[in-house]
């Protein structure tokens, strides 16, 4: 009987020093035991985690053009860091299907480039490597705070935020200027005197994707009060209603000059009389249009843009099933630097998520655009819970969001279709 006690009480010291010590290996005992189980019964068999010299194998979703970029960059970093890398591009649409399979079976990657928002619903479940014990854990404090703070968990860093997209408003500041103003929209009697202008010149007032969900509801929530699903959800618990009718009574106005399209809007920095002259997109979107065109630069108009707080970030994760911890965080390392930062920026025009660069390349942008000089790429509402629970709602909704963009409901019919459900 006492023999049991003091193995019980060992048993108990164990799981609280793995528990309290950051330093823990989570990739677990049991796994080395079951692939020593699995040596004794195969001889000579070898998985690819136990072959020393087997290449880290790095896991992402992106298009076929983003992938050239980031595989050039990728084995430039692998050599410069002596790791040897294989690369694997998934399909957007199906990636985190694949993931979710992986990861059950146990035969994931290394490294995965994931959506930042999904690095605590992956930590949750033990499919990550903490990156607070890695050589990572000096750099993470050089990243973005508010990207930095979607990978955290209990106490944890769980992602290096690697780079992000901002959703904007944009606008030629000509057709502002025609209107009589000098900044984009915020008021109802902003929005009125630029439909009045659409209307006079016979043109489409706003173009945008209907089918990216985020983006629309990023823009709905611009108006006074936020009108995407999130927040007129969060309506029912306010008293005030007048603000949702004046709401309600500015998405109607507007509506009739809505361009809707199933694809990334058009949208064209020439002096063209018949285009669109505002557009909700990705930052992303706005520069490679105006690099593409080929148009001579002097002569593409001014364009004003405001953030729309809303961000689209990718974080790199090591997984727990891993044993290439070390090179798969210098790696990263090399992959989250200044040089590579700005590289990866110029290539793809997705923000770098290193604060310095970040400054600089804000500064920049500055000074080429009509924007208010330090605005703030991010909420200054958001945390990643209250983040969570909104993207469940406006995800719930989207299908009304796009009846009300074709003109299949109205306003009210959209805000009485989201406050009648629980």
């Amino acid at each position: 009987m006492k023999r049991r006690h003091q193995v019980v009480l060992f048993a108990v010291l164990l799981l609280s020093l793995t528990i309290l010590s950051p330093s823990f290996d989570f990739r677990g005992s049991q796994l080395n035991q079951e692939r020593d189980q699995e040596k004794d019964t195969f001889p000579g068999s070898s998985s690819r985690n136990e072959d020393a010299q087997a290449p880290l194998e790095i896991v992402v979703a992106m298009s076929d053009e983003e992938f050239h970029a980031f595989q050039k960059i990728a084995k430039e970093v692998a050599a410069s860091q002596l790791v040897e890398i294989n690369l694997r591009n998934e399909k957007p649409d199906t990636y985190k299907r694949v993931l979710d399979l992986e990861f059950s079976l146990g035969e994931n990657g290394d490294v995965v480039l994931l959506d930042s928002e999904e690095v605590q619903y992956y930590a949750k479940k033990g499919h990550l490597y903490p990156l607070n014990g890695t050589t990572l854990s000096k750099s993470l404090g050089e990243t973005v705070a508010r990207l930095r703070g979607m990978t955290e968990w209990n106490g944890y860093q769980w992602g290096m935020p690697f780079d992000f997209d901002p959703y904007i408003l944009a606008a030629k500041s000509s057709f502002l200027k025609k209107a009589g103003l000098e900044m984009l929209p915020h008021s109802k009697d902003q929005w009125t005197k630029l439909t009045q202008q659409s209307m006079a010149e016979g043109i489409p007032l706003i173009a945008m994707n209907m089918s990216d969900m985020y983006g629309t509801s990023a823009w709905l929530n611009h108006f006074e009060p936020g009108m995407a699903p999130d927040q007129v959800k969060r309506s029912q618990t306010s008293p005030q209603t007048s603000g949702l009718e004046q709401g309600i009574q500015l998405m109607d106005q507007i509506q009739p000059y809505i361009r809707g399209q199933s694809t990334n809007p058009e949208f064209s920095p020439t002096a063209d009389q018949n285009g669109t002259p505002m557009v909700v997109t990705l930052l992303s979107q706005l520069l490679s249009i105006e690099q593409e065109s080929t148009v001579d630069k002097g002569s593409l108009e001014r364009i004003t843009f405001e953030t729309l707080e809303s961000v689209e970030s990718r974080s790199l994760v090591i997984t727990a099933g891993s044993v290439e911890a070390e090179e798969a965080s210098r790696w990263i390392e090399g992959m989250t630097s200044a040089t590579t930062q700005l590289k990866w920026y110029q290539q793809v025009n997705r923000l770098p998520a290193k604060q310095q660069e970040l400054d600089l390349e804000s500064e920049k942008l500055a000074g080429r655009y009509d924007m208010t000089k330090g605005q703030s790429w991010f909420s200054t509402e958001d945390v990643p819970a209250a983040t969570a629970e909104s993207h469940a709602v406006i995800t719930r909704f989207h299908k009304k969001v796009q009846q009300f963009l074709k003109g299949e409901i109205t306003a009210n019919q959209y805000v009485d279709s989201i406050r009648a459900k629980n």
